[in-house]
């Protein structure tokens, strides 16, 4: 082999590599910006959600003895059962997440006033019946709109940590 083609081969190789590892680069980005976004998703349709679960528990709970064909007989579509898996998870992630929000709450108070005022930004945004935009949250706080901007992109962030672990650490905004 001559020294021309040993170059073109490790020339080849390096950019080929650089293309491997800017694609692999690529796909933890993706992962890593889902999990921001499903978080945001889940406090965007928090009250929504509560709104439902508050319905569920309050509605009678249909016998197991009744039959299904009261729902389909066709087996392509929902079952009583699996509507009542798909309402038992929901009851379970409202749970855990108003779990998180209780321990971002408790390690806000610990950290000081400044994420005292994060939390509560969180809190007007998305969890509160009453749902404040970031100027009302701002003139709440005495702070610039972009500082209660700012806290509600902290605040999410923190909260993608709570609810993802040590994943949620890695996420890059």
């Amino acid at each position: 082999m001559s020294n021309l083609e040993q170059e073109q081969i490790t020339a080849i190789a390096e950019i080929a590599i650089s293309k491997f590892n800017e694609l692999q680069q690529e796909e933890k980005t993706r992962r890593l910006d889902r999990r921001l976004f499903n978080t945001k998703i889940l406090l965007k349709n928090y009250r929504h959600l509560k709104m439902y679960c508050d319905e569920m528990k309050e509605t009678v709970d249909i016998d197991e003895g009744e039959p299904d064909d009261l729902f389909t007989t066709d087996k392509e579509y929902l079952s009583l059962e699996s509507i009542k898996r798909s309402e038992a998870r929901t009851l379970a992630m409202m749970r855990f997440i108003d779990n998180m929000i209780k321990v971002y709450e408790m390690d806000c108070k610990h950290l000081g006033a400044e994420e005292v005022r994060r939390y509560n930004t969180l809190m007007h945004f998305y969890i509160t019946e009453e749902k404040k935009t970031c100027a009302e949250i701002a003139e709440l706080h005495h702070v610039h709109e972009r500082t209660a901007q700012r806290d509600l992109k902290e605040a999410v962030h923190a909260m993608s940590v709570l609810f993802f672990g040590t994943d949620g650490l890695r996420l890059s905004w």
